[in-house]
């Protein structure tokens, strides 16, 4: 998708673009985030079976975790808004058949009302351009019942020292404030059941009601 020059997206695209072969996108896990898959995988409750999508897949380390725990019956459908990235992941999840990505941001995925069992925004609920309008997309595209959980492998506040330092492109990019995000997600028809904003990162889990 061709983006315009002024739009947001265009100029976060263009900021993981650069970002697609850096370390941090490309390195296999050690014991430490290990431990945090571990979290995160007890918090998302079992997945076989089940209809995931996964907003910010980036080149698809996470993907290729969720083929596993949904196992032949579930399905995968994951979105990242840099081509690079998209392209990248296309080839280290080639083998998969129950994998489908598309490129461009959450908001504008169309043809899934009523689809997921799972959302999971891991490492990017901060990159939404209207953090809101994306959580409406995302009850939009549950089932009735269906779960979002909101994931990062470190805090709210090393988010902000983080990105403040990468440059213009995402250092506005932060999570909510508490009472912010707990006002957006019960508008957009969540209850939280879960929370955690600590030294192993931040973890929310909520069910769309």
């Amino acid at each position: 998708m061709l983006r315009q020059k002024n739009d947001p997206y265009a100029i976060k695209a263009a900021f993981f673009d650069a970002q697609a072969r850096e370390a941090w996108a490309v390195k296999n896990s050690d014991p430490d985030e290990m431990k945090k898959f571990d979290r995160l995988f007890a918090v998302t409750g079992p997945l076989a079976g089940l209809r995931v999508l996964e907003p910010g897949c980036g080149i698809g380390r996470l993907t290729e975790r969720l083929v596993a725990e949904v196992g032949r019956l579930g399905y995968i459908v994951a979105v990242d808004i840099s081509p690079r990235m998209v392209a990248h992941a296309r080839i280290n999840l080639s083998d998969y058949e129950k994998v489908e990505i598309h490129l461009g941001p959450v908001e504008e995925i169309i043809g899934f009302e009523n689809y997921f069992d799972v959302v999971i925004c891991h490492q990017v609920f901060p990159h939404f351009e209207d953090q809101e309008n994306a959580l409406t997309k995302i009850s939009n595209m549950l089932k009735p019942g269906g779960r979002i959980v909101i994931s990062n492998f470190i805090s709210s506040a090393e988010i902000k020292k983080m990105h403040s330092r990468a440059g213009s492109a995402v250092a506005n990019d932060l999570m909510p404030p508490p009472q912010t995000m707990q006002t957006m997600i019960e508008q957009c028809g969540f209850e939280i059941e879960y929370w955690a904003d600590d030294s192993d990162g931040y973890l929310l889990k909520a069910n769309l009601i």
